[in-house]
């Protein structure tokens, strides 16, 4: 087969991929992926991973195979080789490596989204943008008097200070400082302490400090979440992250907090956004001989870009958006990228590669500048255009060895190179401070990839004013629009060359310039004109899609089938109040809340509710309606093995399964109907947990009854029914299900 027939049949199993993702997450938690991740393998050679998620504390891989080319029966041993290295090299460098291949997409995409579920679901809202600074902060020695702590850490708040230490001996009055900051602060309180017994100490001095405010514990079968102050063990908080909403807390105090060097801080620090926060120690010094301040900074959660540019750590922003001709409305998308030929055919003409070029020679020959292009053929084509303008550029990309590569990022920086083409391979792992113009010549449906490859030119430098960046804005629908710096940041005002982003008072001095039609040109040493005022067009389907109600979750809300509100939709009975096409044939359907509550009345669906769930279950048990024996079997295994919160091990399900058919073999019955996985003489565990999952499971579930816990390997009931149950219930279900399994195998002979 061809190279090209190869690159189809993996992009094809890519496209499928991202859209289990988005079946599993959400299309607006796609944004989360980076796309074809750019690194070094042990011998130096660059590869890409197919997807990545990355956290403070955790790296994942994804790599999603047309099994032609990676399946080693299918192979040369030098591929299969080759691929075994990759993996290694990603274990090597501390990644979570998960592979899929196209036959798992296509043929159990069930059990492929509970495996996403399973392997993702606690770092999928986590991710973080590697370029971002630290958090800015000091430390304080107590001293004898609290008060003049109590002022440094006013005075350093003042200062832009986003996190600070505490430290001096044992008994001295660290907690009631704290305690009193935390009160003149205001809002939410998370004090984490090593162990329980600290909370009990802490909850008394704060309790001195500050009767008014409510407080709780976060700790084993305690959580009272919705108080004022909450006391909680490191560990208990961090096997529990999803409880919490990353701003829910203003101010977090970390007691002990030279054990920070623990992966568990680092998830905690990374996962929650409060506007300040205070270590407490007794010693500054670490056992290992690492800075705790250096230490602390650095797993406290990131700056955003906006807070890092306001307080003046990452240099100003400026922009100008260079509108081109090329229509690029039709090209298709997955959800998080573009078709790849589609793009090709539009993005790769001349007219757009010379716009990219002049652009540069009319504005950016006095500045060190990278151009990132949408593939290698792109960037070296932007090269050979710059070499014949006499400018001093190169090409740099995973084709050059690790020697060409240092070379021309020497050149670079010792200003023998002036313009660097690059794809991929500088989004990350590479700064220039010295950079301070950037060229976005790549579309991209991916904020990440945006920000990144912004974060390149982001360093402060002597006598950089600002970082410089051109956007080249082609056509697009609603849908498939790229990310622009505008877009990436929310910004809707735009003035050609103006500051996007600044301190307050420059950003200030430099609108009053614009309001007067003053040249900007004393400012940005560019020759240009820009009075210019445009609004720019925010629209972002993903952050629109998170706000609303997927067919999913519609389906979740009623008392209605899956099944029955896609053939609805098709039918045009049902439409959304967001269509979204990602490909030919796949659309995705997003609804108001009161559009839901409008069909629901519309066809007599009864919305779903915390009260009526529970009358809904046992109708539901009631009325069942069955092709297959295995709803009743799932009910009463469930019955036999759960314990008293409604917990069921999927292994005892599985096992009580194999079990009750087997059960019938030997009795001489007919178990199923003859294309059941039950009727073989052996009835693999594996397959048997995926019928489980995917038949009798998913009614229960597209209701809302049943929920499958990955983590623990359990099938619960939803709690709203499962604490409303009587002994009379139970012993009522069980006898309906006798009675429906007694019914289905009469009719089945």
């Amino acid at each position: 087969m061809k190279k090209t027939d190869a690159t189809t049949v993996n992009s094809v199993a890519e496209d499928e991929f991202v859209r289990l993702f988005c079946e599993v997450f959400g299309p607006d938690k796609a944004s989360t992926l980076y796309v074809q991740h750019p690194f070094t393998d042990i011998y130096g050679r660059h590869r890409y991973i197919d997807f990545a998620l990355e956290t403070a504390d955790k790296k994942i891989a994804i790599e999603i195979d047309g099994e032609q080319y990676h399946n080693p029966k299918k192979v040369s041993d030098e591929k299969y080789i080759d691929d075994l290295l990759k993996q290694n090299s990603l274990i090597y460098q501390d990644w979570d490596v998960y592979r899929w291949v196209y036959r798992q997409l296509k043929n159990n995409p069930e059990r492929v989204k509970d495996e996403l579920l399973t392997f993702l679901s606690k770092t999928i809202n986590r991710n973080y943008f590697s370029f971002l600074p630290e958090q800015k902060g000091t430390a304080i020695e107590l001293r004898d008097y609290q008060q003049n702590a109590l002022e440094e850490l006013h005075y350093l708040r003042e200062e832009g200070n986003t996190i600070a230490l505490l430290y001096h001996a044992t008994g001295v009055g660290k907690t009631v400082t704290a305690a009193t900051d935390a009160k003149r602060v205001g809002g939410k309180t998370l004090f984490l302490v090593n162990s329980l017994k600290l909370t009990d100490q802490a909850e008394k001095r704060f309790y001195e400090v500050w009767p008014e405010a409510t407080r709780g514990f976060y700790t084993g079968n305690q959580k009272d979440t919705g108080v004022d102050v909450l006391f909680a063990t490191i560990q208990s908080v961090v096997r529990n992250l999803d409880d919490f909403e990353p701003k829910q807390f203003d101010y977090i105090i970390i007691d002990e907090c030279h054990h920070a060097a623990a992966k568990s801080y680092a998830g905690i620090m990374s996962y929650f956004k409060p506007s300040f926060t205070l270590g407490l120690s007794a010693t500054p010094e670490r056992t290992d001989g690492e800075d705790i301040l250096k230490l602390f900074k650095r797993v406290a959660h990131r700056m955003d870009l906006k807070e890092a540019i306001e307080n003046g750590i990452l240099v100003p922003i400026r922009c100008l958006r260079v509108k081109t001709n090329i229509d690029i409305s039709d090209v298709r998308i997955n959800g998080i990228k573009y078709n790849s030929l589609d793009l090709e055919s539009k993005l790769f003409v001349p007219e757009r590669n010379k716009l990219i070029v002049e652009t540069y020679l009319s504005y950016g020959q006095k500045h060190n500048a990278v151009i990132f292009c949408a593939s290698v053929e792109h960037a070296e084509a932007i090269y050979g255009l710059l070499l014949e303008k006499g400018i001093k550029a190169k090409s740099v990309s995973g084709r050059n060895t690790e020697t060409e590569r240092r070379q021309i990022l020497a050149d670079y920086e010792n200003g023998t190179i002036k313009v660097l083409c690059a794809c991929d391979l500088l989004n990350e792992g590479w700064d220039s401070p010295k950079t301070d113009m950037l060229f976005m010549a790549r579309p991209t449906l991916s904020k990440t990839l945006y920000l990144q490859q912004l974060g390149r030119g982001l360093r402060k430098h002597d006598g950089k004013e600002s970082l410089i960046v051109f956007d080249f804005v082609d056509n697009a629908n609603m849908f498939n629009n790229p990310y622009s710096l505008h877009r990436v940041l929310n910004i809707a005002e735009y003035r050609p060359f103006g500051y996007a982003l600044a301190p307050s008072g420059q950003k200030k001095q430099d609108d009053d310039l614009f309001r007067r039609s003053e040249r900007p040109e004393a400012l940005i040493d560019l020759p240009v004109y820009a009075t210019d005022y445009e609004q720019i067009d925010l629209f972002n389907w993903q952050e629109e899609a998170g706000k609303m109600i997927s067919q999913l979750e519609f389906v979740r809300m009623v008392d209605v089938q899956a099944e029955t509100l896609d053939k609805y939709i098709k039918a045009g009975k049902i439409k959304s109040d967001m269509a979204v096409p990602i490909s030919d044939n796949r659309t995705l359907h997003y609804f108001t809340d009161e559009t839901v509550k409008a069909y629901a009345k519309q066809f007599g669906w009864e919305i779903i509710d915390t009260k009526n769930i529970k009358r809904k279950f046992m109708e539901f048990i009631r009325e069942m309606d069955m092709s297959y024996s295995y709803k009743p079997v799932l009910m009463l295994a469930i019955l036999d093995h759960c314990d008293e919160s409604g917990k069921t091990r999927i292994c005892d399900i599985v096992d009580f399964f194999i079990e009750f058919y087997k059960d019938r073999q030997a009795r001489g019955l007919k178990p199923e109907k003859a294309n059941s996985i039950y009727c073989r003489p052996e009835i693999p565990p594996e397959e048997a947990k995926s019928n489980i999952l995917k038949n009798p499971y998913k009614r229960f579930s597209d209701m809302r009854f049943l929920e499958y816990s990955k983590d623990f390997g359990q099938i619960v009931i939803n709690k709203d029914i499962q604490r409303r149950l009587t002994a009379e219930d139970y012993e009522e279900i069980r006898t309906l299900c006798r009675q429906k399994l007694d019914e289905y195998f009469s009719k089945l002979g």
